[in-house]
């Protein structure tokens, strides 16, 4: 077991079962819940536990401006908006209070996405249930054209001649998100991940490997800082980065906002912890930022 994996499980140890003294014990048998932890069902990159009111629709707007370094290109591409940008769209529906699904598109390969979530159970005020845990998948098509491969090319056997297949476009994410609302301000989350790609480069794994976390910390009047960071434990090629943002939150009671500085422009998981992000100790970083406006239905 490498180091970082220790902290990780140690991270999570802590986060499952640390029972602030401040709260207290409450004595009712009535189980109440707490009140949930995050604003939006996404914190940058990395997927909450909430989950918007039943019957509500949710239209939500991603945006990832270009890769921009501290050198003269900083203003001279106007801190990246001067460069293609990447932006994802999606629209979901609230089926009750405990799951939505989403549908998706974003530029980046001329991707679509379908996804859903699963709130299975939520923290309560008196700590009995520590944490809220949901479960999150998403599959995603590529319409790009694929890119020419030489003549002759083969298979990572050596001996099949490589062909492109429609499954190739496909790939697929699966979480599971636990998080914890630590008195009122703090919360945090952790998140094991298991993304697959139909077709990789030669001599990696079609199953990536990752562990995602996150913390928000309010500040009042529905604002936040916000910070996450993912560590991907498999498929690492030379000089991989692995993806972090920090950023600032806030909202309204139908609406969230996110704006954010990162090392990573993809947005769905399935490009973002099997792609390259930037060097933060070099100054490679993007600003973007997150919408989500919510319409209730009476």
């Amino acid at each position: 077991m490498t180091y970082t994996t220790k902290l990780a499980i140690m991270a999570l140890g802590t986060m499952l079962w640390w029972h602030p003294q401040a709260q207290g014990q409450d004595s009712s048998n009535t189980r109440q819940f707490a009140e949930p932890g995050f604003s939006g069902t996404q914190l940058v990159n990395t997927q909450t536990t909430r989950v918007f009111a039943a019957r509500t629709w949710q239209f939500e707007i991603q945006h990832r401006f270009g890769f921009v370094t501290l050198d003269q290109g900083l203003v001279q591409d106007f801190l990246g908006l001067d460069l293609p940008a990447v932006m994802r769209m999606a629209v979901g529906w609230s089926i009750h209070d405990r799951a939505y699904f989403k549908i998706g598109r974003t530029n980046q390969l001329k991707t679509y996405d379908i996804e859903y979530k699963w709130l299975l159970a939520k923290q309560t005020s008196n700590y009995t249930m520590p944490v809220s845990i949901a479960l999150y998948q998403n599959a995603s098509v590529q319409t790009e054209p694929f890119p020419n491969v030489p003549s002759g090319a083969l298979f990572e056997d050596d001996t099949t001649a490589f062909v492109y297949k429609p499954a190739h476009r496909l790939a697929y994410n699966t979480q599971v998100i636990i998080s914890s609302k630590i008195g009122e301000k703090i919360s945090l989350t952790a998140s094991p991940i298991l993304v697959y790609r139909n077709l990789v480069p030669a001599y990696h794994d079609n199953f990536y490997m990752v562990l995602s976390t996150s913390a928000r910390l309010g500040l009042g009047f529905n604002s936040a800082v916000v910070a996450e960071y993912a560590h991907v434990f498999n498929n690492r090629s030379d000089g991989f980065k692995n993806p972090f943002s920090l950023g600032f939150e806030f909202g309204t009671a139908n609406h969230v906002f996110q704006v954010f500085v990162s090392n990573s422009n993809k947005i769905l998981e399935t490009q973002l912890y099997t792609g390259p992000a930037g060097d933060l100790l070099l100054g490679e970083f993007l600003i973007g930022f997150n919408l989500q406006k919510n319409f209730w239905r009476k």
